[in-house]
């Protein structure tokens, strides 16, 4: 029966009985500063309720949260918070993956957000250089 009771509240309902983040931040060097990114760790401090664990790992800070129930996430302020994340890290894009995971009864759906470096970085020459040397 909790088999079918997660299947319904997963493909059903759509909506989990609580939410749970896990962001890997990246500090090298050219990385944002550690100010900008305690900005960003607060915002999402603010949106699961300051119930949020940092982790000194190699080269990067590690924000896991504990589940917060369905009824007081916002998932509003978490996007936001992912967007100033994004911000923050303007040479990078965000990879995020979602996933539902079952806890003592309840449905947990989980993100898992790490902004990575773009595969092919993007061109710094202008529309203009590249027509030049198209023609050329």
């Amino acid at each position: 029966m909790r088999f079918v009771t997660r299947l319904w509240k997963r493909h059903v309902r759509k909506r989990p009985d609580e939410y749970q983040a896990y962001v890997s931040l990246p500090t090298r060097d050219d990385d944002p500063s550690f100010g900008e990114v305690h900005d960003c760790i607060e915002r999402l401090e603010h949106v699961f309720e300051g119930r949020l664990d940092v982790y000194a790992r190699t080269r990067r800070l590690a924000v896991v949260s504990d589940p917060v129930s369905a009824d007081r996430f916002d998932a509003d302020a978490f996007e936001a918070a992912l967007e100033s994340l994004e911000d923050c890290y303007e040479a990078r894009s965000l990879a995020r993956v979602e996933k539902w995971r079952p806890s003592d009864d309840r449905l947990v759906k989980s993100h898992v957000v790490v902004p990575v470096k773009p595969l092919f970085p993007p061109d710094r020459a202008t529309d203009e250089q590249r027509i030049e040397s198209v023609v050329e």
